[in-house]
């Protein structure tokens, strides 16, 4: 097997026991066994299993991050309703995190109770949407769609919150919701939601 491939099979493993059995529940025994692998294969890509958590929070981050610059550079700023603005932010989330049960539930059901290492990677989605999130009602105070008595920091962090539980909820590994989520509609309600507090 190519190197690549064996190296994003050990991930794949890695992912499905780190979402079912939990970080701490986890042992580098448990990969090689489910990757059905040498001891001293997982050894050749990964320094332990933390290498191996971190680079699957990592990975997963950076396509968030891609997901995000190629809409950003795509929205019609000039034409969109800031209201619309907000639910297609949204549905782009929400169809990113429904992309990857596992991955979804590794970050939004294990951030809490992690070494401080792993904790900072897994808590950069949430300073990141949060980080987005002011600068949008920034933008939206200075352009008059967003009252001056918001208090920026405090409806950012609402949202932030309510857009990865929503996420969790949906779409991670034991869902709340167990048939599918129709993303149209999870979008217009939450924007619906936080659009009556949120805009003039």
């Amino acid at each position: 097997m190519k190197p690549e491939k064996r190296r994003q099979q050990i991930l794949d493993c890695a992912k499905k026991l780190f979402s079912t059995n939990g970080y701490y529940s986890t042992q580098i025994s448990d990969i090689i066994r489910e990757a059905d692998i040498a001891r001293g294969t997982v050894y050749q890509y990964f320094s332990n299993k933390d290498d191996i958590f971190i680079t699957l929070l990592e990975d997963y981050y950076q396509k968030w991050q891609a997901m995000m610059t190629d809409w950003a550079e795509k929205v019609p700023l000039a034409t969109i309703s800031p209201r619309e603005y907000l639910r297609e932010r949204i549905f782009i989330n929400l169809q990113f995190f429904a992309q990857d049960a596992d991955l979804c539930n590794i970050l939004l059901r294990m951030g809490l109770g992690l070494p401080g290492h792993l904790d900072s990677v897994s808590r950069r989605f949430e300073e990141r949407i949060l980080a987005v999130t002011v600068n949008d009602l920034k933008l939206g105070l200075h352009n008059g769609h967003i009252s001056p008595k918001l208090d920026l920091n405090l409806a950012a962090h609402l949202f932030t919150g309510a857009l990865l539980q929503a996420a969790y909820a949906y779409f991670g590994r034991n869902a709340d919701i167990q048939e599918p989520v129709d993303m149209e509609r999870a979008a217009d309600q939450i924007a619906g939601i936080f659009a009556g507090g949120i805009f003039v």
